[in-house]
């Protein structure tokens, strides 16, 4: 045995024979010879020198620490991903937002880059955690050797792991230890893959509001709607269409809505809106009657029933009833002060076809008296008279609001809510007074004449500007009557063309000396009635607004509402799926580290060697016997070859080597 005193060596230079000899593969030249004589040479005492130094620097593993970390580092990956799951849950994420300007598309990259950067710096620690344990534990274990290289060689990648994996159908060693490894590596792999789409910043459309003045285009309450002049305002109505677009100015079919004054600033605008809604139908005459007196002067007996009355009981005076010629429909002033509320009475001189009621229950009586065909002049001579029917509509009007959306550029009207209500069955059917009468905000103030304030919907039909010519029964002056051109453009759109008279009697007016003919024309459906006359109350308020008080309407009022302006723009944004996936991923990791790590946080040995590269196995083979025997009867150094030669030893390299150590000692 060699003395535990180092012999005195002087150094000097190596000789060349000293040189390994290299020899081709296949030959069964050992290498022990040459062992022998480089350790016979005088400088052996050096490399035990060294040996012995190298024995004596040796550390500890520092396998506690690593275990501890190890775990540590897996869970806060497992939390990490636990505090993104609760961000989507609660959509917090979606608060950090990002303008879309030029220059902030660099924003998508950075997010996705730093992204992929935290996990795969992150997945390098956690993978050299993981390999450096898996190293320690196995050197430090007692099994093959074939068991050691595996686990070593698995380590290298997931496509190394995959290999060795193959390897355990041919020659299995350790089926959990490698399957591990490459289930390790795969989530690895996969962290790495959905990285970058865990978190992006996402487009959506952002409101965004801005303060701007809106112009009402319904009445205030004290507007005096009686004072206003409906002479002008009733004569532009029929012109609306034909001079002037209103679309996109508060006006659309029977809808009122405010507007926006000009701005430049896009977006939506939520205004005020209102529509007027007609509810008619045909009054019995069992409800009101109307009983004509022969040569009178148009004078008969109107008898009024409730609810019209306004009474409870029957109501029957004497009155002149001036009625239109056959094929027209006229509004009655006087008529319409029996009906309740905001109720208007017209006067249909036509045919009128109802399934749901008999024409004797809605039909009135009437006399047209005129002149002898071969007489016209002074003193009148004595009246013919001719019997025909008409029939009364009452329609009461009443106003539905709303709260329209405007685009803020062009006014346009993008919707309304509520939405405008099913228009009623076309078939006319018998009128009924509301359950409720309707309450509006733009009646006149009171009066002291408390002349049926509400009226002032009879007035642009009545008090508004006539056609020039009009017609008499008779050459007596009350037996004439005339049509406003609201009245006109009314039966223009309820599908009845007015054909007037040439003038003879009076300035404007015509004597019809002859027998009125029999009525041709059909009244049209009670939808097509109703939305004719809401059109005409909506256009009518429209135009005085459009006029002011100066031109004989009213003044709009000014106030303040907000844009919502669509703005698109950037939010965070959490996807499910990548999410889970890499949630998942973590587990397994930390399920796979505690494996790892179990039983290695209380055991710190001393390590004989570090790593297992291509010097530490030179190193192994030169101090370990069973190496140097199981190398030296191997031929062709397969993989499956040595892989088989290999699970036949079993080794504690950390025993074998503390009993080297010691002998070289």
């Amino acid at each position: 045995m060699a003395s535990f005193l180092p012999p005195i060596v002087t150094a000097k230079q190596q000789q060349v024979d000293d040189v390994l000899a290299l020899h081709p593969i296949g030959t069964r030249h050992s290498c022990c010879m040459e062992l022998e004589r480089i350790h016979a040479h005088p400088a052996s005492s050096d490399h035990q020198l060294a040996s012995s130094a190298v024995v004596g620097q040796r550390q500890e593993s520092g396998r506690p620490v690593l275990a501890i970390l190890c775990t540590l580092s897996h869970l806060v990956l497992v939390l990490f991903h636990v505090v993104i799951l609760a961000l989507k849950i609660s959509g917090i994420e979606h608060r950090l937002v990002v303008s879309m300007t030029t220059g902030n598309e660099i924003w998508v990259t950075i997010l996705s880059a730093s992204s992929q950067a935290f996990y795969v710096i992150y997945c390098t620690i956690l993978v050299y955690l993981m390999q450096r344990l898996t190293f320690l534990k196995n050197v430090t274990r007692h099994q093959t050797l074939t068991v050691l290289h595996d686990t070593v060689n698995a380590w290298s990648g997931l496509g190394s792991a995959l290999e060795c994996l193959w390897r355990q159908t041919t020659i299995p060693a350790s089926w959990w230890s490698i399957l591990s490894i490459t289930v390790y590596l795969a989530c690895v792999f996969i962290l790495h893959v959905v990285s970058s789409s865990i978190m992006q910043l996402q487009t959506f459309n952002a409101t965004v509001d801005a303060s701007v003045t809106k112009i009402s285009c319904w009445p205030s309450p004290d507007v005096d709607m009686m004072a206003m002049q409906w002479h002008t305002i009733s004569a532009l109505v029929p012109t609306l269409g034909q001079f002037a677009n209103v679309q996109g100015m508060g006006l659309h079919g029977a809808t009122l809505y405010d507007t926006i004054q000009s701005t430049d600033t896009p977006g939506r605008a939520i205004v005020n809106a209102s529509s007027f809604r007609a509810n008619c139908g045909l009054v019995r005459n069992s409800m009101l009657n109307y009983s004509p007196e022969v040569n009178a002067g148009n004078f008969g007996y109107l008898t009024l029933n409730p609810p019209i009355s306004k009474l409870s009981h029957t109501t029957k005076f004497r009155t002149r009833l001036v009625h239109p010629y056959p094929d027209q429909v006229t509004i009655n002033p006087a008529i319409s002060l029996f009906f309740p509320g905001p109720t208007v009475a017209f006067i249909a001189s036509t045919a009128v076809n109802s399934s749901n009621l008999p024409g004797d229950e809605t039909v009135q009586h009437v006399y047209w008296e005129y002149p002898p065909v071969s007489f016209i002049g002074s003193p009148q001579p004595p009246l013919n008279y001719t019997m025909y029917d008409v029939h009364i509509v009452a329609c009461t009007i009443d106003v539905q609001p709303h709260v329209a959306t405007v685009d803020a550029q062009t006014n346009q009207l993008l919707g309304l809510s509520p939405s405008l209500g099913p228009n009623p069955s076309g078939d006319w059917g018998a009128w009924s007074a509301p359950e409720e009468e309707p309450k509006w905000d733009i009646w006149s103030p009171p009066s002291s004449s408390e002349l049926h304030n509400e009226k002032w919907l009879v007035s642009p039909f009545g008090s508004g500007a006539h056609h020039p010519v009009g017609w008499c029964m008779n050459q007596d002056q009350a037996s004439c009557y005339g049509v406003s051109l609201l009245e006109v453009f009314f039966m223009q759109q309820i599908g009845i063309d007015t054909v007037f008279p040439y003038p003879a009697r009076y300035p404007g007016f015509s004597v019809v000396a002859h027998a009125p003919p029999n009525p041709t024309k059909v009244l049209c459906s009670r939808d097509q009635f109703e939305s004719a006359l809401s059109k005409a109350y909506a256009a009518l308020l429209w135009t005085g607004g459009q006029l002011g008080a100066d031109g004989g309407g009213f003044n709009r009022k000014k106030e303040y509402t907000t844009i919502s302006q669509q703005l698109l723009q950037w939010h965070l944004g959490i996807n499910s799926w990548p999410l889970v996936f890499a949630f998942t991923c973590s587990l397994v990791m930390l399920a796979l580290s505690m494996r790892v790590t179990n039983r290695m946080h209380g055991r710190n040995n001393t390590m004989p060697i570090d790593s297992a590269g291509v010097l530490q196995i030179i190193w192994l083979t030169s101090r370990l016997s069973v190496l140097t025997d199981l190398v030296s009867d191997i031929e062709d150094p397969q993989e499956d070859v040595l892989r088989r030669a290999a699970g036949m030893v079993d080794v504690d390299l950390l025993r074998e080597l503390n009993g080297v150590q010691v002998d070289d000692f």
